[in-house]
């Protein structure tokens, strides 16, 4: 009946009978058609909060998913609690490769043969740049 009503009166879709019920109890119950205030995400326990803190004291290498499966903890409650409660901050771990007696001189040569074949005009649109690099001894 409802339905048929708000199709007359407004000559578009009425809403389903099932959103109609809901809004009329919750009418019924408080008065009001506002909307609820919702949850929100719930708060991790201090508890949960300590074990993750104990986690990262026994191992500071330790990632953000490797600490959720040592806790059984999902993950999304770990990366905010280390970052917001714990205030740590994530990085990521560079291997770089040992600097050796000889090397020195190495880097000055090729410096000196960069500098002198610089002086060619075709050397310079033949040179590329990139963010890659491999080191082999």
């Amino acid at each position: 009946m409802v339905q048929r009503a708000f199709r007359r009166r407004y000559g578009i879709d009425p809403p389903m009978a099932k959103n109609i019920r809901r809004w009329y109890k919750h009418f019924q119950e408080t008065g009001c058609l506002c909307k609820r205030k919702s949850p929100g995400r719930p708060c991790t326990s201090e508890e949960n909060v300590h074990r993750i803190q104990e986690a990262y004291q026994r191992s500071t290498s330790k990632t953000t998913r490797h600490a959720s499966r040592e806790l059984t903890i999902p993950l999304v409650p770990v990366w905010p609690v280390s970052r917001r409660r714990l205030l740590m901050k994530p990085y990521r771990v560079q291997l770089l490769q040992d600097l050796r007696v000889g090397d020195r001189r190495k880097q000055t040569d090729f410096c000196d043969m960069l500098l002198e074949d610089m002086e060619d005009d075709t050397f310079l649109p033949r040179l590329i740049f990139s963010d890659e690099a491999t080191f082999n001894p």
